[in-house]
């Protein structure tokens, strides 16, 4: 019943997913940190915000120590991610980060299957499951009515039409987002997009969920911080088949275009 309603919504609730004792061990590095600076490097963790609106996010977390190292595999997802990704590929991870989101903080809508893209898709063909991306999403704190909960369009990466709520370019920025609730198997709209609902999630839960799908984020209208781990996994043939890395000598002698398809994922290092 569960994989036929990832394939039919596109995601999965994971209660649980980590132990009470990970997640303060979590949230006490996180209280623990100094000030930081988007731009900024806090050891190997890029400090990055994708707009004003957005928060903090700390990208590259699994650089943070053992508490995160212990996430890439952790068991309470890990293996619904391989069975998801497809079984001819092993997955890797494409983005992993911690989001931290004050009040009046969102993110826009974006995604839906209407977009042709390689890695994209409603997560199924001939048969066997083959998701180019997967957004593990896991709350560190609860997330409920005016937090800033995530929010998906249940079904939508299987759609071929974007959603009438996103603007030309892809995106519509959710200024005053309000919960929807399910009600004895209706949808009750509130003031979002219409046929999205809220993922509320106590701490330590997560979702799982087919990157393709419409979604976002309202905005957090209640004080104190959201804080969210994601990472996204992809499957590995999205990577060089061999793992070579073109030499300095070479991306020195190459024209732009050229560059960018023989490294089109430029290696982001820590400043020296």
């Amino acid at each position: 019943m569960e994989e036929y309603l990832f394939d039919l919504n596109g995601y999965t609730i994971l209660q649980h997913a980590i132990d009470e004792e990970h997640l303060q061990s979590i949230n006490s590095w996180l209280d623990a940190l100094p000030p930081l600076e988007v731009d900024k490097w806090f050891g190997n963790i890029d400090v990055h915000t994708y707009g004003v609106t957005d928060g903090i996010n700390l990208q590259n977390i699994i650089e943070g120590g053992e508490i995160f190292e212990r996430l890439i595999d952790h068991p309470a997802w890990i293996g619904r991610v391989c069975h998801y990704i497809g079984k001819n590929h092993q997955p890797f991870i494409n983005e992993s980060f911690i989001n931290l989101r004050g009040p009046g903080g969102y993110i826009g809508v974006h995604g839906g299957g209407d977009k042709p893209f390689i890695i994209t898709g409603s997560g199924r063909k001939r048969g066997e499951w083959c998701c180019g991306t997967l957004t593990l999403m896991v709350a560190l704190n609860d997330v409920e009515v005016g937090d800033g909960a995530t929010i998906i369009v249940p079904g939508s990466h299987k759609s071929d039409i974007q959603h009438p709520a996103q603007a030309e370019h892809g995106k519509k920025w959710l200024k005053d987002a309000t919960p929807m609730k399910v009600d004895e198997g209706s949808l009750t709209k509130g003031h979002s997009i219409e046929g999205g609902i809220e993922i509320h999630l106590k701490a330590g839960d997560g979702v799982l969920f087919n990157d393709s799908l419409c979604h976002g984020s309202g905005e957090r209208t209640n004080p104190g911080k959201r804080r969210m781990i994601i990472f996204r996994y992809m499957p590995s043939a999205m990577a060089h088949r061999f793992r070579y890395e073109p030499s300095q000598e070479l991306i020195s002698r190459l024209t732009a275009e050229r560059r960018a398809i023989i490294q089109p994922v430029i290696p982001r290092r820590r400043p020296l």
